[in-house]
């Protein structure tokens, strides 16, 4: 069995040394090509290598790669990756290799990244190594390659490497499990410590859960006080509808605060405001960027802009088109039940559920396939930053469902104005759509790690400090779920307006007050006005950002500008020196010109920032 490569830097060395990334490459791998990749994993970064410390796996000859870093590469990489940690005075700073002693806990490099952010490093620094001067995969000489491809990203869709993962370190999951298990356990979720183990996109996500869940109990009580009151139905209607809308816009407000301090806490904030690189399935022609100065690929606007309108909103229109299609099949089925149900008295009345669960049945397929579809064509299109990528897939995936989960229901409380057919379908697709949900949540993780165990797809490693393998797929973005949910909520205060306007008991107040269908609409119109001011005003009256992040967020930058203004004055001034010096030797002359010249310099540096 081999060992670990030796790390670049000596006072790294050491005996214990803990994997945090498992490669997966194909069963009958070549050696060549094994011994490749170990290559270029563990060479230094001036040869286009990683200087990470790599590990043949049980088996010398076997398909597994164990890769972990050396503390101090690990300290320049969160450099370079742009991590904030705290400061000595206790503020978040963009993390500094050559001031790393003013940081808190940088001498011990466990307590001071976390084990997701270590683990994040890596796989972020085996995504960039790309080709210097192979011509093919060694080993595959059919595989080609071209200068600055990223190589990871090629041999997955070459199908060399399987898959690459984290690896868990089972004393701190024993822990964080018997914190977050425990039956006895009233309080809340551990949140920074799941951040710590599984990163914050995970975090993110379950904080939301919490957070939601919490939200939840106010108007749960609203809702049965509303219940206990002796009005019409309507007036509560009306009453809970308005109060539903200020509690969301609220809840959402407020999450938009919780999340920033989240994110503010563990460093992430202002990650998301630097400058992007290119994603690792970004493909064109390699050239400088005008930027960076880095060599990078390019691919040019109209082409993807080209893909777009010839392509991905031609097929968005086809996707929309099947999903009308399934509403006219649902109404026809739905007129034929009802002619079925008249006819047979003997009929069960759940019979007249058939249709809404079918159309339900095939709302939530279509929903699946078009985001696989759309996955595909965002990824073709071929977006240079992730954060276009990720807009321009939520943007595709959020008209698609609006169309397709919303239409029917639209067209029958606007169109047809039949309640009980609306209460019908509005009951099978909440029902049912949760039922699908959480089979999907909890049966399909459970049915995928009683496969993993009985297959022989993954080795059993037995090598000492060596955990289990991660079968846990983290969990997307949040990113987009603040604007989805407040694009909802303004179509609910519309779509409630209209609903209660064509409701029984507001057309026979109507009737009995000789209110013409004309006025009627005037007034809806004007109240749906009037909710969606107060919504706005309750969204601006409350800041996305508290006070105190935002103050602690300005300092820091304050600080790093004032910090980058000496540094280039000291620079200037380093240059006026030498050539003054060289001007005096060479005509006896003090060199004004080439002082102002030096200056004009850098205020124009000064100027670019």
């Amino acid at each position: 069995m081999g060992s670990w490569t030796r790390p670049t830097c000596k006072c790294c060395i050491s005996k214990a040394v803990q994997p945090l990334v498992a490669l997966e490459l194909i069963e009958d791998i070549n050696m060549e090509t094994k011994r490749w990749l170990m290559t270029r994993i563990q060479a230094e970064k001036i040869v286009g290598g990683a200087e990470l410390m790599v590990h043949p796996g049980e088996d010398d000859d076997g398909n597994m790669l164990l890769v972990s870093a050396s503390q101090h590469v690990l300290l320049r990489a969160a450099e370079v990756v742009g991590l904030y940690k705290l400061y000595k005075d206790g503020s978040m700073i963009a993390f500094s290799y050559r001031d790393s002693r003013n940081f808190q806990n940088s001498d011990n490099i466990n307590e001071f990244l976390t084990l997701a952010e270590r683990q994040f490093i890596i796989l972020r620094t085996l995504e960039n190594i790309k080709v210097v001067d192979e011509k093919y995969i060694p080993g595959y000489p059919t595989e080609t390659l071209y200068p600055g491809e990223a190589i990871f990203n090629r041999l997955q869709k070459s199908k060399i490497l399987h898959t690459f993962y984290p690896l868990h370190d089972e004393q701190i999951l024993c822990k964080l499990g018997a914190r977050w298990h425990s039956y006895t356990n009233l309080s809340l979720q551990p949140i920074d410590s799941i951040y710590s183990y599984f990163g914050g996109s995970v975090a993110m996500y379950f904080s939301f859960l919490e957070f939601f869940t919490c939200s939840l109990m106010p108007i749960a009580a609203f809702g049965a006080a509303v219940v206990l009151l002796s009005m019409d139905t309507i007036d509560k209607c009306i009453l809970f509808s308005v109060f539903n809308m200020i509690w969301s816009t609220v809840v959402m407000e407020l999450w938009k605060r919780h999340s920033s301090v989240l994110s503010y806490t563990w460093g992430t904030m202002q990650m998301n405001s630097q400058f992007e690189e290119p994603r690792v399935d970004y493909k064109g022609s390699m050239g400088i960027n005008p930027i960076t100065h880095r060599y990078q690929p390019y691919y040019p606007a109209w082409r993807r802009k080209l893909k777009i309108w010839c392509v991905s909103v031609p097929v968005l229109c086809l996707f929309l088109s099947f999903s009308l299609f399934g509403m006219y099949v649902f109404f026809r089925m739905e007129a034929l039940v009802k002619a079925y149900y008249s006819e047979n008295d003997g009929c069960w009345a759940c019979v007249l559920y058939l249709p809404s669960i079918l159309h339900t049945l095939y709302v939530t397929g279509m929903n699946s396939l078009y985001k696989m579809v759309a996955e595909v064509l965002t990824e073709w299109e071929n977006h240079r930053l992730e954060s276009s990528y990720q807009n321009h897939l939520t943007i595709k995936v959020l008209v698609f469902r609006f169309v397709n989960c919303f239409a029917a229901l639209f067209y029958i409380s606007i169109y047809l104005q039949d309640l009980e057919l609306l209460r019908k379908k509005l009951a099978s697709l909440l029902v049912l759509t949760q039922i699908i949900n959480q089979l999907i949540e909890t049966s399909v993780p459970y049915l995928y790690k009683t496969i993993m165990r009985k297959g022989a797809g993954l080795k059993k490693m037995t090598m000492e400090n060596t955990p289990d393998i991660d079968k846990i797929k983290l969990q997307g973005e949040m990113s987009s779920f603040p604007t989805a949910f407040e694009i909802i909520g303004f179509l609910s205060v519309i779509s409630n307006c209209f609903l209660i306007s064509i409701s029984p008991q507001v057309e026979g107040y109507c009737a009995e007050n000789n209110i013409t269908p004309k006025n009627v609409l005037i007034w809806t119109v004007g109240i749906e006005h009037a909710l969606l001011a107060i919504k706005i005003i309750l969204a601006f009256a409350i800041p996305d950002v508290p006070q105190w992040v935002k103050l602690r967020i300005e300092r820091v930058e304050y600080q790093s500008l004032q910090a980058l203004k000496h540094k280039l004055a000291e620079a200037d001034k380093d240059d006026s020196r030498e050539m003054a010096a060289k001007e005096t030797l060479s005509d006896g002359t003090t060199g004004f010109n080439s002082a102002e010249s030096s200056l004009y310099t850098s205020n124009k540096q000064l100027n670019l920032l």
